[in-house]
């Protein structure tokens, strides 16, 4: 598992992540605080507090690929 923060802070941020991540073949999940949400979930995205970093957790090791799609979104 590998996880990393993201920050995601317009409607075409959370379409763009959506999309990234619907085509990534292992499972991941989003979270803030107790409340965790399927990151291939468009609604679910839309139910998490996006003024603040979140929690991604990729249910793979090998996931280097996805992680550069996505590096636009990544909290250093």
């Amino acid at each position: 598992m590998t996880n990393v923060k993201i920050s995601l802070s317009s409607l075409n941020d959370i379409k763009e992540f959506n999309k990234l991540t619907c085509g990534f073949d292992a499972d991941a999940d989003l979270s803030e605080g107790n409340y965790k949400v399927d990151a291939k979930s468009l609604i679910g995205l839309f139910t998490l507090d996006m003024n603040q970093a979140l929690n991604l957790s990729i249910h793979s090791d090998n996931c280097r690929d996805y992680l550069k799609s996505i590096s636009k979104f990544l909290v250093n």
